[in-house]
């Protein structure tokens, strides 16, 4: 007890000055670090430091800066406490090894400033050459950076800057080596094992102010290069009518959630300092799309010719490169204010499955594969069984596309939630075998080959109550419509089955989910006989 008091008390004054000396010695006196008080324990084998900072001395910094052999990397740290266990004081006073089984960082701020206009003519040295004056190793079991306030200011070469700031980050390194062999232990990255970053919550307002969108249960695995959201959502910050009123004119409203996402092979580096998606894989595990439009309010000015998806991902300021992106589980819902009825239609595809290949707007990667395609099944309406297959030229100016699908074993009521509120048109009876397309076009038409075989359809033609809103069936020209116009099956009796060559041009006005849908309805209404409806 003798011997650990007396080392305690002669240790902790030769350690407390030993750490300001190594800090000040290893950068060229470049940082200086203070604390509150620190306090050893010999026989427990820990130190504990109170409100510790590490910060850069300007003077020296401009002095560096001058002589063209100041760091491109500024770090300045501030931390309420820092914990260290399993800590063997003899290694460090007596071999320069410097050894502990677990360190804690509580409550700490740390800003970290790259800067590549900075010019260092000075030799490049590895870690353990920065250290090797003062010891042979640092070794650190377990690091744990708890609730970590971190930002990251990165400064490109015509002085622009990239600032990134994330709160709360939960950060774990295991087994951390710097000795003269551990830079090339090929199991090592960035002289640990592995690290975990980990995050609760990230929320950050989109540039319009209209939404919030939310991140949460962020997790980063540097050894796998895997990274995990929890769940993704984009939400409206106002309610419809108030949204409706901040726009002014047509505009949709969307609401995104996707749950356990997980993209492989991410790379960090690219995406903080120069603001690039690189990905292998992207794996979405489950999520919800709702779109909400009110055909009620003016339309916007301009069109939107340049605003297909591949046209707007060339658009996009952040260059992305995924190889692969698959989703599943995704519900889809688009509903519409219909301004002549005032009542709403739902269009909905459940159970979404949906393959991406090739999603990118660099040229060099478009250059050796000049096409995104996507390939999907899903239920549409509660009963069809719908699989497409899309094809976007990334290289054509006039947004060349070209879209192919199958919808089988339909009953055709289902889709009443939809005719009756925006076509003031109810389906009867109808049992859609199958729905077969293939679709070309550009950003002004598209053109194809429709073909539908189905049975026995009915309609009835609706008017609506203009004080009540409430539909009622027009009895004889329903009758007119059933026995005189419209064709009841395809094929009919002895007849061969219609196929209809389909040409429609398009309203710049629309998305281009707008022409795919309207050239697939020309053709459907082609061979119904039902285009006089």
């Amino acid at each position: 007890m003798g011997t650990g008091l007396y080392l305690n008390h002669h240790w902790n004054k030769l350690l407390k000055r030993e750490l300001q000396g190594y800090v000040c010695d290893l950068s060229d006196s470049l940082y200086t670090v203070k604390f509150q008080d620190l306090r050893l324990n010999v026989l427990a084998g820990s130190v504990t430091l109170e409100k510790a900072s590490m910060v850069v001395d300007t003077a020296v910094y401009h002095r560096l800066l001058a002589q063209q052999k100041a760091p491109s990397n500024l770090y300045t740290i501030a931390l309420d406490r820092l914990e260290i266990k399993y800590f063997k004081p003899w290694q460090l006073f007596r071999g320069k090894n410097l050894q502990m089984g677990f360190l804690k960082v509580s409550g700490s701020n740390i800003i970290m400033e790259q800067n590549a206009t900075v010019i260092d003519t000075s030799l490049p040295q590895t870690a353990y050459q920065h250290i090797s004056s003062k010891l042979k190793s640092i070794f650190i079991g377990h690091l744990l950076l708890d609730s970590t306030n971190f930002k990251y200011i990165f400064t490109h070469k015509d002085s622009s800057r990239v600032i990134h700031q994330f709160h709360r980050l939960n950060i774990r390194v295991n087994n951390f080596l710097i000795d003269s062999l551990s830079i090339n232990d090929p199991s090592r990255f960035l002289y640990a094992r592995n690290y975990e970053l980990s995050m609760k919550d990230y929320v950050i307002r989109t540039r319009d102010s209209l939404y919030w969108v939310n991140i949460k249960d962020i997790r980063y695995d540097a050894a796998l290069h895997t990274f995990h959201i929890g769940q993704f959502q984009v939400q409206p910050r106002y309610s419809r009518p108030d949204f409706q009123q901040k726009t002014g004119i047509q505009k949709d409203l969307y609401e995104v959630q996707f749950n356990n996402i997980s993209i492989r092979d991410l790379n960090p580096r690219l995406l903080l300092q120069q603001q690039q998606i690189w990905a292998q894989r992207v794996d979405i595990r489950s999520g919800k799309i709702q779109i909400y439009r009110n055909r009620m309010l003016p339309m916007p000015p301009g069109n939107k010719l340049g605003q297909y998806p591949h046209q707007l991902l060339q658009q996009l300021n952040i260059p992305i490169n995924i190889d692969t992106l698959a989703g599943s589980n995704v519900d889809l819902a688009y509903t519409e204010l219909n301004p002549e009825t005032e009542q709403t239609g739902t269009v909905r595809f459940s159970h979404i499955h949906g393959l991406f290949n090739n999603i990118t707007n660099i040229d060099s990667m478009i250059a050796q594969k000049g096409h995104t395609t996507v390939n999907c099944d899903a239920i549409f309406m509660q009963s069809g069984k719908l699989t497409a297959h899309f094809d976007f030229s990334l290289n054509d100016k006039s947004g060349k596309f070209a879209v192919s699908g199958q919808l089988k074993n339909m009953n055709g009521k289902d889709l009443n939630v939809v005719t009756q509120p925006l076509g003031k048109i109810e389906i009867r009876s109808c049992n859609i075998q199958d729905l077969t397309f293939n679709i070309k076009g550009d950003e002004w038409k598209a053109s194809g080959k429709v073909k539908m075989l189905y049975q026995n359809l009915r309609i009835a033609i609706l008017k609506q109550d203009s004080k009540h809103k409430e539909f009622t069936r027009k009895g004889f020209i329903s009758l007119v419509a059933n026995t005189m116009i419209i064709n009841s099956s395809n094929p009919l009796k002895g007849e061969k089955a219609r196929i209809a060559n389909v040409t429609y041009e398009r309203d710049i006005q629309k998305s281009f989910f707008n022409l795919v849908w309207k050239t697939l309805f020309e053709g459907v209404k082609d061979i119904a006989g039902a285009r006089a409806l």
